[in-house]
């Protein structure tokens, strides 16, 4: 064999072992924990620029309402800051419960156990993804001001660009905040039964500025007067930026600090809440929510159990308000506030800004959701009712009765609430037109929900077909939360009747009556699901014996 020259394996020798260096040393920055190609960042905040772009567009023609007159843009810029500062707050609180449990940082499992149980600073290791997730929340929030600010806007005289400005801007501020308290609490320096205080009497002094005159405004409220900088300008609101700045920066210098066990237990949620979203099981997605936030049921009842005989002769009924009455108190909290987002919504639909009918619709939604948790653990267990005297279809209606009951009770008092802050005789006479539409399609919008998750004897042949798969998947996700919207349709007519100086309740009456027909409907549909879904692949098993003929 001839001899290699030196020269030939010594220079192999030493270029070989520094490109493995190379590629090792570009791996392990790649593999860093938070690591992530900027590239790939910058992608995500342009589609999500794209997508907000595309919102102010279609939301700005949709508002079509007319201009706000001199007293009514005064009166909107002297109160909107006060509602900044109680959304600020709750969303702060928010955070630190976030924070309190281990986020706001979702790690990967190894990351976890490797990197953060190695000899190293775990401050350092957390660094990375600190400042990814603080540049794409603070981003996408700052959208998302841009939008609130381009609609805010639509009601008022002037320029659009300062609104959307000063919008992006209070929502970048307010991530901020948000983020900062998070990292502070998951940083464990400060007691976090402390902040927790702190945050909620922010909460409760936000609130009670809100609704009582004289009592000065919480320190959210200079984000508000950062959103309506163009009409009314607050030098000392400016002090906010820094503020955030600086305790996000607090927040990352401590967090070395967070529980191994907290974020051992979040990351396990986190990864499973991703694989549930792209699989559009929202079932489990509430669950995951659930478990996040540590919800467990009571031990006692808030409600006082049915008599015997009733509870006899309406056994579904007595089991679903014994459901409902061991609610944890976070759950009850979230309901209730998700019925105030909705009455306090519906109030400035009918105050003329047309777009909340949204927000107002997707709030009864979820409000909705919670309220047929019985009926969505029936439907855990699919084996159960085919065990039962009852078929699954009958079963299902009756298990509507109990979250109806839930649901109008929870409008009843955010109704009262909404239309109490600014009492009026029309404000009563729309309260008891619209509520029961509104809670009929709250319920039957989250029923289709929870019951399409439940399998049918048809055969899914719209799966195998693309250009079925798309829309029908689309109908799927939009149809239940644009049932809960249809509701509020009503209201639109009552504003209209209003503005036309006629009375308000016959025409809100005969709009009524086709909405309760579509919940009903719907609560046919519940009920001979079943029935729909068998004559259907029977159909289609006779076609194809026929087609094999």
């Amino acid at each position: 064999m001839p001899e290699i020259p030196l020269s030939v394996t010594s220079d192999a020798a030493v270029v070989a072992p520094q490109s493995n260096v190379t590629a090792l040393r570009t791996a392990r920055r790649r593999r860093e924990l938070g690591g992530r190609d900027w590239g790939e960042l910058a992608y995500r905040v342009y589609t999500t620029s794209l997508g907000a772009l595309v919102a102010v567009v279609f939301l700005s023609g949709l508002v079509g309402d007319d201009r706000l007159d001199p007293e009514q843009a005064a009166s909107l810029v002297d109160r909107l800051p006060t509602w900044i500062a109680v959304l600020g707050a709750v969303v702060v609180a928010l955070g630190v419960r976030s924070g309190r449990r281990g986020g706001p940082v979702a790690l990967e499992l190894p990351d976890v156990f490797h990197l953060l149980l190695a000899p190293v600073s775990r401050g350092g290791v957390l660094r990375r993804p600190v400042a990814s997730l603080v540049i794409y929340r603070v981003g996408g929030a700052a959208i998302v001001g841009g939008l609130a600010g381009s609609l805010v806007d639509q009601r008022l005289d002037g320029p659009a660009a300062p609104w959307v400005f000063s919008g992006g801007v209070a929502g970048a501020t307010l991530a901020a905040l948000v983020l900062g308290a998070a990292l502070v609490a998951g940083s464990r320096r400060i007691p976090g039964l402390l902040l927790t205080a702190v945050a909620w009497l922010l909460v409760a002094w936000s609130v009670a500025a809100a609704l009582v005159d004289g009592i000065p405004t919480s320190p959210f409220a200079a984000v508000g007067d950062l959103l309506v900088w163009p009409e009314q300008s607050a030098p000392l609101a400016l002090l906010a930026i820094p503020a955030a700045v600086a305790l996000v920066v607090l927040g990352a210098l401590g967090i070395g600090g967070l529980s191994i066990e907290l974020a051992v237990r979040r990351t396990a949620l986190v990864g499973q809440l991703r694989f549930a979203v792209t699989q559009q099981d929202v079932r489990a997605v509430v669950l995951l929510r659930r478990q996040l936030a540590s919800e467990h049921h009571r031990r006692r009842s808030w409600i006082p159990r049915l008599p015997q005989g009733l509870a006899d002769r309406a056994p579904v009924l007595a089991r679903d308000l014994a459901s409902t009455g061991r609610w944890p108190l976070r759950r009850v909290v979230r309901v209730l506030v998700a019925g105030l987002i909705a009455a306090f919504a519906a109030r400035g639909v009918w105050s003329g800004t047309t777009p909340l009918i949204v927000v107002a619709g997707l709030a009864t939604y979820l409000v909705g959701l919670d309220a047929l948790e019985p009926l969505a653990q029936e439907i855990d267990h699919p084996t159960l009712p085919e065990s039962m005297p009852e078929w699954r279809g009958k079963l299902a209606v009756q298990h509507l009765l109990g979250p109806t009951i839930i649901v109008f009770i929870v409008g009843l008092l955010a109704g009262t609430v909404a239309v109490g802050v600014g009492p009026s005789s029309e404000g009563w006479e729309v309260l008891a037109a619209v509520l029961v539409p509104v809670v009929l399609t709250a319920v039957t919008g989250a029923a289709i929900t929870v019951i399409g998750d439940q399998p049918t004897a048809a055969p899914d042949v719209g799966l195998a077909q693309p250009e079925v798969a798309g829309p029908r998947l689309l109908m799927r996700l939009a149809w239940p939360p644009l049932v809960a919207v249809i509701g509020f349709v009503p209201l639109l007519v009552a504003r209209s009747a209003a503005a036309d100086q006629v009375p308000l309740l016959g025409p809100t009456l005969a709009v009524s009556a086709p909405v309760v027909a579509l919940a009903l409907a719907i609560a046919g549909w519940a009920r001979f699901r079943d029935d729909i879904h068998r004559a259907i692949a029977e159909s289609t098993g006779a076609s194809s014996a026929g087609g094999a003929a």
